[in-house]
């Protein structure tokens, strides 16, 4: 189809004629909805980007002669030229239409230069972004000759892709995976076939800058290669649901409305707090690691059968972020632990491992293997940290909620916490509270508090916090990310802990440095941020190729 020179003012609804068009198509072209000064300026912007005039996080300018690069992702989240131009006002109402009046988010965009269209081929967004509406904007005029947009008119209407669809075993249900390319493209032309025998029909754009085709997140859609290989065809594309859209699945993906407001949350928190909660600051290394893009949860195995945990557990995990091991260890194998650790320290440690094979082989030893197998859902597994953490009787101190990674923060955004009781925790001595469920909102911003010397997360409501007493000899799990604290020990005698933690191996935690800018935090500095060598001895592996591995002895 081509434009028609009728031009849709600002903020203006879809027409009788276009409402119908996009129910029955799917898809609507709105001529004219951005003026040639507004395409310009994105291009100028851009093109500033690409040459390195102006300096955007995370994209690297080609080096000089290069062929021009062909796309830039999730260019909105650090340019803010590019979030206003996602976020402008004309797109709201138009937008308002196609998601039946709800308020839109924005989730994704992408910026094109040239060249593009030889990775799209047949495809539908919903598949890994559900419940989404796209818009594709041409800023210079599109056609057969340049390149441009096909779409599959109607197929929205009929069967649909979804995520796990392509995802089976380990992958079913977790959004960390694309899924499996071979049995993608079979589903996809078996699909692409269907809609055409049933009478879709395939339409090539033909439209002039500033026009904005807008369409279903379930419409077959695939990029059209120019004549001329070596002509610039600028396009931003951005994707978005509804603020009311229930089943989000990237819950460490930002959704950010018209009026600017900024969200982590799959839109169905049960409680005020956790709605609150939903809408905490992330940590700001997050603006430099290279999950912010497209950050990911790590989910429990399920491509395997679980060696210690229960179907019940692993859930505990995927959802909540903890669950507990009852009696994992005999009261032999704890009592032998706590006299070592005793003898060590009596106050508790950091990095008993370096000073006791007993301990080496004890954090090392098959009940952790089996649990770094189910929980960390990786093939190789290194200790990270370990730690003895006693609290002696002192009726008013209390630990405040922060996370893990608030102070060590490490990519992949996860590793996990083992806290193994060597005498009972309970509430009056100290146990651990943790506030489920918000691990999946991801790494929070911390502030230090100056009451009490500790770093704990900024604005944190723990209304929904749950009391997780713990027996001696069991083991508590729970992810880096999940928000927790120890109360006050208001008995006469010792808790007693050992924490010891994993995470896959070729972990990066040359990221963020705590104590930069005054305790402030920042991000490593360059000469620092290189990868550090793994130490073997305090950092070993206990699961190589999902094998269990053995510690290297203290003498190596």
């Amino acid at each position: 189809m081509s434009d028609s020179a009728r031009t849709q003012p600002q903020g203006i609804s879809f027409t009788t004629e276009q409402k119908q068009k996009y129910a029955r198509d799917g898809w609507v072209v709105i001529p004219s909805l951005f003026t040639s000064a507004d395409c310009d300026g994105l291009i100028r912007h851009m093109d500033a980007v690409h040459a390195g005039g102006v300096t955007v996080e995370g994209f690297v300018p080609p080096a000089e002669g290069a062929d021009h690069l062909i796309d830039v992702d999730q260019c909105h989240i650090h340019d803010p030229v590019c979030r206003d131009f996602m976020l402008h006002p004309k797109l709201r109402q138009p937008l308002r239409d196609a998601l039946a009046g709800d308020e839109p988010e924005g989730i994704k965009s992408h910026y094109w230069w040239k060249g593009s269209q030889w990775s799209q081929g047949w495809h539908c967004d919903g598949t890994a972004l559900p419940g989404c509406v796209g818009v594709w904007i041409p800023l210079v005029d599109v056609d057969e000759s340049i390149g441009t947009l096909a779409l599959q008119t109607g197929g929205h209407l009929r069967r649909k892709l979804h995520h796990d669809d392509l995802r089976s075993g380990k992958w079913a249900g977790q959004r960390t995976h694309s899924g499996d390319p071979e049995l993608g493209a079979r589903l996809n032309t078996e699909i692409f076939e269907e809609n055409a025998a049933a009478g879709s029909e395939e339409v090539t754009i033909v439209a002039s800058k500033g026009a904005a085709v807008i369409f279903d997140g379930y419409l077959w859609h695939r990029g059209v290669m120019g004549g001329d290989t070596t002509a610039f065809r600028q396009v931003y594309a951005c994707h978005y649901v509804s603020r009311s859209f229930r089943q989000w699945p990237h819950v460490l993906w930002e959704r950010i409305d018209f009026d600017g407001i900024r969200r982590w949350s799959t839109g169905d928190e049960p409680t005020p707090a956790a709605r609150h909660n939903a809408r905490l600051p992330r940590h700001p290394a997050m603006e430099i690691s290279n999950a912010s893009k497209h950050p990911s949860l790590l989910p429990t195995r399920k491509d395997a059968p679980l060696q210690v945990l229960t179907e019940d557990q692993a859930d505990d995990m995927d959802l909540q972020g903890f669950t507990v091991i009852e009696a994992a260890f005999s009261a032999e194998e704890i009592g032998q632990l706590r006299d070592e650790i005793d003898r060590l320290e009596p106050e508790g440690m950091t990095h008993p491992v370096l000073q006791s094979a007993l301990v080496r082989s004890f954090c090392a030893g098959p009940v952790f293997q089996r649990v770094c197998h189910d929980v960390l859902n990786c093939d190789d597994v290194r200790l990270y940290q370990d730690q003895a953490m006693y609290e002696a009787p002192c009726p008013g101190r209390i630990s405040l909620y922060r996370q893990d990674i608030g102070r060590s923060f490490v990519e992949p955004l996860q590793y996990l916490t083992c806290w193994v009781a060597l005498n009972d925790a309970t509430e009056a001595n100290g146990c651990p509270w943790f506030v489920p469920g918000l691990f999946r909102r991801g790494p929070l911003l911390h502030e230090l508090d100056e009451s009490s010397g500790d770093w704990t997360i900024s604005g944190l409501r723990f209304d929904d916090a749950v009391c997780v007493p713990v027996k001696a000899g069991s083991v508590l799990l729970f992810w880096s990310l999940t928000p927790y604290m120890t109360g006050a020990n208001s008995t006469d005698s010792v808790r007693k802990a050992y924490v010891c933690q994993y995470a896959p191996d070729g972990y990066d935690d040359r990221i963020w440095d705590h104590d930069a800018n005054g305790g402030q935090g920042g991000p490593m500095r360059p000469a620092a941020a290189g990868k550090a060598a793994v130490n073997e001895i305090s950092n070993f592996l206990v699961l190589k190729e999902r094998k269990n591995v053995s510690p290297p002895s203290l003498a190596t």
